[in-house]
């Protein structure tokens, strides 16, 4: 599959997640409703300086953030870790996270949602 950028939509989100301020979301590919193991969706995302993706957590699935430009603060089940351009985020099933843009420029990202595979006993 090659997904061409002019194919892709860009959208604000204010106040993502209950956060706060801007955020401009480019969905590079979005399977969202997919039930099996897998990519749900992959956002190449940019957080204005001061806005935040409010925490949250997500059940069966996992998520990662690649942090591409801009420096921030990463909140992972209650413990505040600064991020930079280079650094990844790895959010499991059922953790609590948040993103926060600490600096004075935007702060751009990759960030990819994937199914879990279904727990058997």
């Amino acid at each position: 599959m090659i997904i061409k950028a002019k194919a892709m939509n860009v959208s604000e989100a204010r106040d993502c997640h209950a956060g706060s301020g801007r955020l401009w979301c480019r969905e590079v590919y979005g399977d969202y409703q997919r039930p099996d193991p897998g990519i749900k969706f992959v956002h190449d995302d940019l957080i204005e300086p001061g806005a935040s993706i409010g925490e949250h957590r997500h059940d069966g699935d996992e998520e990662f953030y690649y942090i591409l430009e801009g420096a921030g603060e990463m909140t992972m089940d209650g413990t505040v870790v600064t991020v930079g351009a280079g650094d990844f985020c790895f959010t499991q099933s059922g953790q609590r996270h948040s993103l926060r843009n600490t600096g004075s420029q935007p702060m751009r990202l990759l960030v990819v949602c994937a199914n879990t595979p279904a727990q058997t006993d």
